[in-house]
């Protein structure tokens, strides 16, 4: 499961970009939502659901009670300097107890002047609960 949220900052934080947060249950999801609800817009844009998180719970839901008792979740956090950055996760790695998600930056040739956060939500097996996570980027220009 892969999925890429526009989650623009409500107020700023002053935080450190790219962040990791592993999810490991249900609660935890509930927790981060009510920590963060006043931080992340959320809400979906183009999409009839109100909520990036009640997104999540659905996609929870949908894989069974029992979820998270052989997976976690995986959100990336990320900041760009325009709108018009997408992103793509093409692989992740694990070497030495440390899992490498490698991440494409596609960067248009124009690009817009608003800044644009953004959760990647990865599920991850069970076993990588405990494994360093480290966030590698490689940017690609189009034209």
């Amino acid at each position: 499961m892969l999925y890429y949220y526009r989650t623009d900052l409500s107020r700023y934080t002053g935080d450190v970009y790219p962040k990791t947060v592993k999810i490991n249950s249900v609660a935890e999801l509930a927790d981060y939502y009510e920590k963060n609800k006043d931080t992340y817009q959320f809400q979906l844009r183009h999409r009839r659901k109100p909520s990036m998180l009640e997104d999540v719970f659905e996609m929870e839901s949908r894989y069974g009670d029992g979820f998270f008792n052989n997976h976690l979740l995986l959100f990336i956090v990320l900041e760009e300097g325009s709108g018009s950055i997408s992103h793509s996760v093409f692989s992740v790695e694990i070497k030495n107890g440390v899992q490498t998600v490698n991440i494409i930056r596609v960067i248009p040739e124009v690009c817009t002047a608003d800044m644009a956060q953004w959760h990647i939500v990865l599920s991850r097996d069970k076993t990588a609960a405990n494994m360093d996570i480290k966030v590698v980027f490689r940017d690609e220009y189009t034209h």
